[in-house]
């Protein structure tokens, strides 16, 4: 069944005869036309209350050249939120300029006028209190600014709440762990040596009598390495 050109008039009497009982195969044949279109005129008569649907507020004559003065609009555009996306552009063309556009010509317009796309350089924004918190990471990372120049984002860097995670491990899983907030230093890793793994371990030479640890700094402790080998343990 070719493309062809279908009335309304055909679409609503495809309907009015499903309404009224009439098998969908038959219709088919009275009126030749496929099922597919018949489900679509009936998904769209349910949606808008006609089977056409009606035009999009944003579609029209699609632009292929922006003017100067859109194109100063899409720069001043830019240099408030320099991480909008090219739809996100389109959509603010068609809305606030009743201009139609698509993705590709934007892009090939904003090429030429020198607009291109590069990396975000983000600038930490002066603390308010009047500025909602934001502990979210971003989702963007590239932006679009004038050639020569940077992408800036500009917003509140809040920090959170650090913790930090020790653990001691064998070959049969993990033995003993322990959580800080903030960072580990010497006294607090000795701490959990001293409280929390060496209970577990056995004098040397028997099982877990022996405690393997990296090149950390905190580890260089002469505190620890006594409290081991008063412990009976190899460290």
């Amino acid at each position: 069944m070719g493309n062809r050109k279908i009335s309304s008039n055909l679409k609503e009497c495809a309907l009015k005869l499903w309404n009224l009982g009439w098998d969908i195969e038959d219709i088919c044949d009275a009126l030749g036309v496929s099922r597919a279109s018949i489900y679509c005129w009936e998904a769209i008569f349910a949606e808008y209350g006609t089977v056409e649907r009606p035009p999009s507020p944003i579609r029209g004559q699609q632009l292929r050249i922006l003017t100067r003065a859109l194109m100063t609009a899409c720069e001043d555009l830019f240099t408030e939120e320099s991480d909008l996306y090219l739809d996100e552009v389109v959509t603010w063309l068609a809305l606030t300029h009743n201009i139609s556009i698509s993705v590709s010509t934007l892009c090939r317009n904003l090429k030429e006028a020198g607009l291109t796309r590069k990396l975000l350089h983000k600038i930490a924004a002066e603390r308010d209190e009047q500025f909602s918190k934001n502990e979210k990471t971003w989702a963007r990372q590239y932006g679009r600014a004038m050639m020569g120049q940077q992408a800036p984002l500009t917003d509140v860097f809040v920090r959170g709440d650090r913790y930090s995670l020790v653990a001691a491990i064998t070959t049969e899983g993990y033995v003993s762990a322990h959580v800080v907030e903030g960072s580990f230093d010497g006294e607090t890793f000795l701490a959990f040596v001293a409280v929390k793994l060496l209970p577990y371990m056995n004098p040397f030479p028997g099982e877990r009598s022996v405690l393997v640890l990296d090149n950390c700094r905190i580890h260089h402790n002469e505190d620890l390495q006594e409290l081991v080998q008063n412990a009976g343990k190899l460290p």
